[in-house]
């Protein structure tokens, strides 16, 4: 493939904060992709520099990255190359990752193929999973509330289903929660000042019988170095430990994404021996090989998040499924709080044969949703 141009451009997220969109120019057309990112992040995520910096960076190393490249390993071997740290400090990991994802839109145009068939040979539709109430920083402790299917024909009808509860929620919490006024944060879940139990209840009467109840704890925003800070209660690490599996008994959970914070493999470990449910590492992990292989030493969790942004390269991002895959983790591609109206996400939770894709359920995720929608009938053809 031959790339004869880059560009840079500055452009909002779902946030309405700035990020970076990278365009490239090969002889067969332009390609472009924009990075989101996170509000509530782990310490290990690639290093995200100010986009006015990352511009003017871009402008320096540019000229790597005209001229021919062979496959999508070269490029992002290239990128490692110009910044050697281990974690995009230099040149910023929002850049790195424009860079990864537009090269691997062209290579994938460039074969002639959907980007999902370029990273396999049989891609699979995963299950969503559906932030569809949210609490933290003054609201309820626990940042996520999601839904997910048990079994799966068709993303649209599972996706479809959990819309309807949600939509059912919003009208209860109106009733339930004074505070309500169908608030929405900055992922389109609900927002409500109801206790984690009173949600979870609601969710146990309303949900269908193909839906499953799953939280995101980010137990590392309620660790204050000795104890888990809530509302109403302050919690030792055992005790910790004793309240997730409360709350996976009492409504079987099926999903728990980092109940402790990203530092604790250990906890993790004790509650992943003790529960069916997925124990989900995400801050623990921060989509990082390294840190993946020592979780699997001690077998700290049987699912993983995937988010490309918290790593920096498609190389490295698929790299890391595959060790997850090897060791026989559940996958789960997610998006981030700030996202963009790129859908590329979607083609690789699909091409990395996720097992689910945690993608929201309203607002400006439905870009993509409705593109999940459109894969899934191409594949199904």
């Amino acid at each position: 493939m031959i790339v004869e141009d880059l560009k840079i451009r500055k452009v909002m997220a779902s946030n309405s904060k700035p990020t970076i969109e990278v365009e490239i120019t090969t002889k067969k057309g332009k390609f472009y992709s924009s990075v989101p990112f996170g509000t509530s992040t782990s310490k290990y995520e690639v290093v995200y520099r100010d986009v006015d910096e990352v511009i003017s960076i871009f402008h320096q190393i540019k000229k790597y990255f005209i001229g021919s490249f062979k496959n999508q390993e070269e490029v992002d071997l290239l990128l490692h190359s110009i910044d050697t740290s281990p974690d995009f400090r230099n040149i910023g990991g929002n850049l790195s990752l424009a860079i990864s994802l537009a090269f691997l839109k062209a290579f994938a145009y460039e074969e002639g193929v959907e980007i999902y068939y370029y990273l396999t040979s049989k891609p699979t539709i995963p299950k969503p999973v559906c932030n569809v109430a949210g609490g933290w920083k003054g609201q309820s402790d626990i940042q996520e509330f999601l839904l997910m299917p048990i079994h799966q024909e068709y993303f649209r009808e599972s996706i479809q289903e959990i819309a309807n509860v949600y939509l059912v929620l919003g009208n209860i919490l109106q009733k339930k929660d004074v505070n309500f006024k169908f608030g929405k944060n900055i992922e389109s879940a609900w927002i409500t000042t109801l206790r984690a139990e009173e949600l979870l209840n609601i969710l146990t009467e309303i949900k269908t019988s193909n839906l499953v109840i799953g939280l995101d704890v980010a137990a590392s925003n309620l660790w204050n170095g000795k104890f888990y800070e809530y509302k109403d209660k302050s919690l030792s690490t055992f005790q910790q430990i004793e309240y997730m599996s409360a709350l996976i008994r009492e409504y079987k959970l099926f999903y728990v994404e980092d109940p402790f914070h990203q530092d604790d493999f250990v906890s993790f470990s004790v509650l992943t021996k003790n529960t069916r449910a997925l124990i989900v590492g995400d801050d623990l992990y921060a989509t990082n090989l390294e840190r993946l292989k020592m979780g699997l030493d001690i077998k700290a969790s049987n699912a993983v998040v995937v988010k490309p942004n918290q790593i920096g390269t498609v190389t490295d991002t698929v790299n890391f499924v595959r060790e997850a895959r090897k060791n026989n983790l559940k996958i789960i591609v997610s998006h981030r709080s700030g996202e963009t109206d790129d859908n590329i996400l979607s083609y690789l939770a699909v091409g990395l044969n996720a097992d689910y894709f945690k993608l929201g359920i309203s607002g400006e995720r439905i870009v993509k949703i409705n593109e999940m929608i459109r894969i899934e009938e191409k594949i199904l053809k």
